[in-house]
């Protein structure tokens, strides 16, 4: 069976940037251990030139020129561009990771195909500043809208997703609920980590608010004066609110606290998963956190917010501990965590025992791979909405 996976790679695996690229990655290598498929990558990127290439995982990757301007167009030439692929490829089903472009041309194509959401851009918008930011944030919750109208089936990474489809309109096709995986590497670790040690894993934007868990470190070093916060993201996305954040450090003194790492490959990830106590997510908005299933994986409990999708993946007082988006319940909680050993030991077994119940790769590629049997055999599964 032939499937052409539409999504965001990257040309280097090792630099992973965002959450659609560590879905995407570990799940073709899933795949690849199923000889009854034939997996074609197409991602369109800008700067680059049409080419064609080989993942990591063996898959022919196909990468075409990504077009500027493509917002005012609602992205018709990339979405063409990614048609003639697709009738060049004549897949069995095609898989689009994303309610976006990727969504967009698997739903204009011909063939069976499903898409898997990764965030809601509509909520995202919420929290653009500036003019251009919100023009762009404008653009693209129309065009989701655009997109959840013309998608017949549709893997859902939380419940949260469906939730914010009833609200965004539209949506006529069949849901499949299927979580995102987190890669084998993190199952690995075997350490207890280093016991003042907070990790934050993501892009430092304002919509994951680091700046918060800022503010919460100055009341947990009160508590713990040896705690450590090293910060696992890029910080180019948003300039502004990164300097915010590190002007904040200054007039704070927390200049010997804070560590800001940058984009890390896989393998530096797991030694950061290794050597902390906890990770702490202080988001305003996630649909399906990537870097809170990469921590359950990993054994290391979970201090969040109570937002979104979040509390679909982090059972509180088990395998974590969610709280109220405001200073003071974030650094209780850290504390508490930080100072139980037993209680961080305790947490941390019962998000791996979810974790390789829900988030294995071989889990998520096997779930997966019924989906595109079914729909080869059915088509768009136009029978029947809903969950299967």
């Amino acid at each position: 069976m032939r499937v052409a996976m539409l999504g965001q790679y990257p040309l280097d695996e090792s630099r992973i940037v965002g959450g659609p690229e560590a879905v995407i990655v570990p799940l073709l290598r899933g795949l690849a251990r199923f000889e009854d498929l034939e997996v074609h990558v197409v991602t369109c990127l800008p700067g680059v030139e049409d080419q064609s290439i080989r993942t990591a995982s063996g898959w022919p990757l196909h990468v075409l020129k990504r077009r500027r301007l493509g917002r005012i167009t609602f992205h018709k030439r990339d979405v063409s561009s990614m048609g003639r692929t697709l009738r060049r490829l004549a897949p069995d089903v095609v898989h689009a990771q994303g309610i976006g472009i990727y969504a967009a041309a698997a739903a204009s194509s011909p063939y069976p195909h499903v898409a898997t959401t990764h965030g809601i851009f509509s909520r995202e918008a919420e929290f653009a500043t500036g003019l251009a930011s919100r023009f762009r944030g404008f653009m693209d919750s129309a065009f989701e809208r655009y997109c959840v109208a013309r998608i017949k089936n549709l893997i859902s990474i939380s419940p949260y997703v469906e939730e914010e489809l009833a609200r965004i309109g539209g949506f006529r096709g069949r849901i499949y609920r299927i979580d995102n995986p987190g890669a084998d590497a993190y199952f690995t670790v075997n350490t207890e980590g280093e016991e003042a040690t907070i990790l934050y894993a993501g892009r430092v934007i304002p919509r994951k608010d680091l700046l918060t868990l800022l503010r919460t470190l100055v009341i947990v070093r009160k508590e713990i004066p040896q705690v450590r916060l090293r910060v696992a993201g890029e910080t180019e996305s948003a300039p502004a609110y990164f300097e915010t954040c590190r002007q904040f450090i200054e007039q704070q003194a927390l200049g010997t606290a804070v560590t800001f790492l940058g984009s890390l490959p896989m393998e530096q990830m797991v030694q950061e998963y290794a050597r902390c106590a906890v990770l702490a997510l202080s988001s305003k908005q996630e649909t399906a956190p990537v870097a809170v299933a990469e921590a359950m994986a990993a054994g290391r409990p979970v201090v969040a917010t109570r937002v979104c999708g979040v509390p679909y993946m982090v059972e509180d007082g088990v395998s974590g501990l969610l709280v109220d988006s405001h200073v003071d319940g974030l650094a209780s909680a850290l504390v508490r965590v930080l100072r139980d050993r037993r209680l961080r030991k305790q947490m941390g077994q019962h998000g791996r025992e979810l974790a390789e119940e829900r988030f294995r790769v071989h889990v998520v590629a096997g779930k997966t791979r019924q989906v595109y049997l079914q729909l080869a055999t059915t088509g768009n599964g136009q029978h029947a909405p809903g969950k299967p």
